[in-house]
């Protein structure tokens, strides 16, 4: 007797999306890492030194992850309110970090001491940041004041107070440790030199500035507030270069990866946006679920830090290659059982080989069929636990192959019918099993029409499968409309090309 063959299951092709070096680059790191906290994480901010472990700023405390295991290995909580802004110094040991009762804080990040106690600020802190000196700190707060403060005796060095509003984004220039640029709520940007008396530049943003962000070079400054973000010259005078909109929402946050040639913004719509520095045209997006307040790329790229306003954490982290060791291949030792029979054999020349048959295990579906169950090979494919639209469609097309698809449907009662018209409801609007489908749909309704009104389940399908039949139909027709409108501007277009090539040269 000969094998009964399976159903070869139809495969169909997916769609044809071109997916760049750069969304290959980003959708590298591994599944995200979640951890929750109590409160919207207000900072994310990684150390420049190896291992560069980082540094998270929510509710009254900055919590210090390990980059190895990205779990909490310290947890700084000297704070009497909100604690805002932690950031590290750029050798790595110390911390600082402002609070919602306008004290500024310095801590050791090996014992977490408290090593400085910064009064001034008769608000809250949002910026707080040590200069690229490691002697000097810069702090920003909602008393609209900006201060610098000498690290080794504790003093004020300079007090600026022109900024009308709260004083939310800050960022040090890493050429010179007396420059700094402070965004405010008074839509305005402001570079500062602590050699004099008075801001150097003022730069209109046209919103409430959220975050500020300063080019390794010290000569470009980026600024975000609204849904907009936009790039200033900072030598030639402030002279804006660029702007661009692709968030929704407010921008809330800035970042440079390692190579400072992309940038990463995030914002209230719950995205992050790489940008290409050279056009600032968006080359990755990510979603997320929920709006972002911070993020943070390490030094190295091997880890992306997203903080979101209720709290939760999401680490990704780039897959780390593991160096390969060379591989023990193990000989056995000689004259034993285990060396004689690890030794190349093989049959003779004149040997016939007798293939061994093996035995192939079929589906259910697949046996109910071979005995002609048409009924009971059909509901098997539609089982919740088993519902695979390619598989359904595979055993239909064989059903109707062997004229037993009225066979499978008829003689159902109401639990046998529901999940057939499931599956008509869900598929008859897919482009790919259609055409199918509303064959089924026909040999259904022929066969079931003359019950309507005996289940109220079967009448409410019947109803959303006729609701869905004229939505798509309407759809259809605005498409049709649309091609029209197109076809007619086209033409409309090229008569006017060819009216002006034909027009004589006076």
């Amino acid at each position: 007797m000969a094998d009964f063959k399976r159903i070869p299951i139809k495969k169909f092709s997916k769609a044809n999306v071109e997916e760049s070096s750069e969304s290959s680059y980003w959708m590298g790191y591994k599944f995200p890492i979640v951890a929750k906290e109590h409160s919207a994480i207000s900072c994310i901010d990684f150390s420049p030194v190896l291992p560069h472990h980082y540094a998270v700023t929510c509710s009254a405390k900055v919590q210090l992850y390990d980059c190895a295991s990205n779990q909490v290995y310290k947890a700084i909580s000297r704070f009497h309110d909100s604690a805002l802004c932690g950031t590290f110094r750029y050798d790595g040991k110390l911390i600082t970090a402002g609070s919602g009762d306008g004290l500024v804080q310095v801590f050791d990040t090996h014992s977490r001491t408290v090593l400085r106690q910064l009064h001034g600020h008769k608000r809250a802190a949002h910026v707080a940041r040590f200069a690229m000196n490691n002697l000097h700190i810069i702090s920003a707060s909602d008393d609209k004041l900006v201060r610098c403060w000498d690290l080794p005796t504790g003093k004020e060095v300079a007090i600026f107070d022109e900024h009308t509003d709260y004083i939310r984004a800050g960022d040090v220039s890493r050429v010179s440790s007396d420059v700094w640029v402070t965004g405010s709520y008074d839509h305005t940007l402001k570079l500062w030199d602590r050699r004099t008396d008075k801001s150097s530049m003022t730069i209109d943003h046209g919103a409430p500035v959220e975050a500020v962000l300063i080019y390794p070079s010290g000569s470009i400054c980026i600024s975000a507030g609204s849904n907009y973000i936009k790039v200033w010259d900072l030598i030639g005078g402030g002279r804006l270069l660029m702007g661009v909109t692709n968030h929704q929402k407010t921008i809330t946050c800035l970042c440079l990866d390692n190579s400072g040639q992309r940038l990463l913004s995030g914002s209230l719509d719950r995205h992050v946006k790489i940008y290409d520095i050279k056009d600032y045209k968006v080359v990755h997006s990510m979603d997320y679920s929920s709006p972002i307040t911070s993020l943070g790329i390490s030094p190295d790229d091997s880890h992306l830090v997203v903080g979101m306003s209720d709290g939760l954490l999401s680490i990704k982290e780039r897959p780390r290659h593991k160096q390969e060791l060379p591989k023990f291949k193990w000989r056995p030792k000689g004259r034993t059982v285990r060396y004689f029979n690890s030794r190349k054999s093989g049959p003779s020349k004149d040997a016939v080989i007798v293939a061994e048959k093996k035995l192939t295990r079929l589906p259910l579906h697949d046996k109910l069929l071979r005995q002609f169950k048409y009924t009971e090979a059909l509901d098997s494919v539609l089982k919740k636990s088993s519902n695979h639209p390619p598989v359904i469609v595979s055993v239909i097309q064989e059903l109707i192959r062997r004229d037993g698809l009225p066979i499978a449907l008829s003689g159902r009662d109401e639990d046998a019918l529901l999940p057939v018209l499931y599956f008509i409801k869900k598929n008859i609007s897919n482009p790919r099993y259609s055409s199918l489908v509303s064959d089924v749909a026909n040999i259904v309704f022929d066969i079931y029409s003359p019950i309507l009104g005996q289940s109220s389940k079967v009448d409410n399908l019947f109803l959303q499968i006729k609701d869905k039949i004229h939505e798509e139909t309407r759809l259809h027709e605005s498409f049709g409309k649309l091609l029209g409108v197109i076809d007619m501007m086209l033409t409309a277009n090229n008569t006017s090309a060819n009216s002006i090539s034909a027009a004589p040269l006076t």
